[in-house]
């Protein structure tokens, strides 16, 4: 009985210390865009794999996560950091954070921290467990107390409100004056996308009519611009377009598509930029080349690392959380002790 006790204290202990705002700093919409490769607010189903580091602020099934460590910007972060439950997940590098159970998941490099119950599970790194550990192998050991980067890890997790931050900037940069920016179409399905720059190197379209999604072809004359903003005005967007002259991946890391009022995007073919949807749900039935950052995720095809390199202009600075005392941190390992020593005896 008073093992029962001390163990659900600890679990109630973990998740108040999980949903409490954290100590680290949080992240400007720059930084976001730079150093993920995913920002899912809600929930995720996929069925392939992503370059770089992942958050998802709902659950998460599926996906092989952090594939490229040596492409991924550094950061305090984890490789997948999942606010609620996750199942049959991979990651490949710079460990997981998990707010909630998981399940049927690998964790191949990095540490883990899990706040809920772990089942059939692999932990090949360090891992602190908040709740029960079943049919699981901890080759890295379970830890009763997180290190130095379990902490840093956990403190990221919810310290920036992504939301607020990506809801802001879609809604910043989707008033934004167009720079003369113009697509043009020819009569075969192509449009071609002809930037004109600012004094800081930002090109503007404001796409106000959705045809241009209906376009087989994408070509862009950049100039002088080194980041183009394209703010979608409709509510959904299906787009098949072939990005001729690889520019999917050539631009990449250039190209933001701000689709603010956005509620369902699919692309069919090869996509390149940074998708920035904070109320849409998109499906990817083929490889994007950029950052996707929505509201929720059928990943069907692959993320590929194009870490955001442009400039934001305006860009909103970071949404500010206030700190907690890390003292129920230290009285939730302190209960996971006395539990495993009880155990022992």
């Amino acid at each position: 009985m008073i093992a029962r006790r001390l163990r659900l204290a600890a679990t109630a202990l973990a998740a108040a210390v999980f949903c409490a705002p954290a100590l680290a700093t949080p992240l400007t919409a720059q930084q976001i865009l730079y150093g993920f490769n995913a920002v899912v607010l809600a929930d995720v189903n996929s069925q392939s794999h992503v370059d770089g580091r992942t958050w998802i602020g709902g659950s998460a099934t599926g996906g092989d996560y952090a594939q490229h460590v040596n492409d991924m910007p550094a950061s305090k972060y984890a490789g997948l950091t999942v606010m609620g439950n996750a199942r049959e997940v991979k990651v490949n590098a710079g460990g997981a954070v998990i707010g909630g159970k998981l399940s049927g998941a690998t964790i191949n490099a990095g540490s883990g921290v899990i706040y809920g119950d772990v089942h059939n599970s692999k932990l090949n790194g360090a891992a602190w467990v908040g709740g029960s550990l079943s049919a699981s192998n901890t080759n890295g050991g379970r830890v009763l107390a997180l290190d130095s980067t379990m902490q840093a890890n956990a403190d990221a997790s919810n310290s920036t409100d992504f939301a607020a931050t990506l809801g802001a900037l879609s809604a910043s940069l989707g008033k934004m004056s167009g720079t003369g920016s113009s697509v043009t179409f020819n009569g075969y399905g192509k449009a071609t996308f002809n930037a004109v720059a600012n004094a800081s190197g930002v090109a503007v379209f404001n796409l106000i009519d959705a045809g241009v999604f209906k376009a087989s072809e994408f070509e862009f004359n950049l100039g002088d611009a080194t980041t183009v903003i394209l703010n979608a005005s409709g509510e959904s967007a299906t787009i098949g377009a072939n990005f001729l002259g690889g520019s999917a991946q050539s631009l990449g890391s250039k190209l933001i598509w701000n689709f603010q009022h956005a509620t369902s995007i699919t692309t069919n073919a090869q996509f390149g930029g940074a998708i920035l949807a904070p109320s849409a749900r998109l499906t990817n039935n083929q490889n994007i080349e950029g950052g996707v950052f929505v509201k929720s995720l059928d990943q069907r095809g692959e993320l590929h690392l194009q870490a955001f390199d442009g400039h934001l202009d305006p860009g909103p600075g970071p949404v500010p959380v206030p700190e907690p005392t890390s003292g129920a941190l230290l009285l939730a390992g302190a209960l996971m002790l006395a539990l495993t020593r009880r155990r022992s005896h």
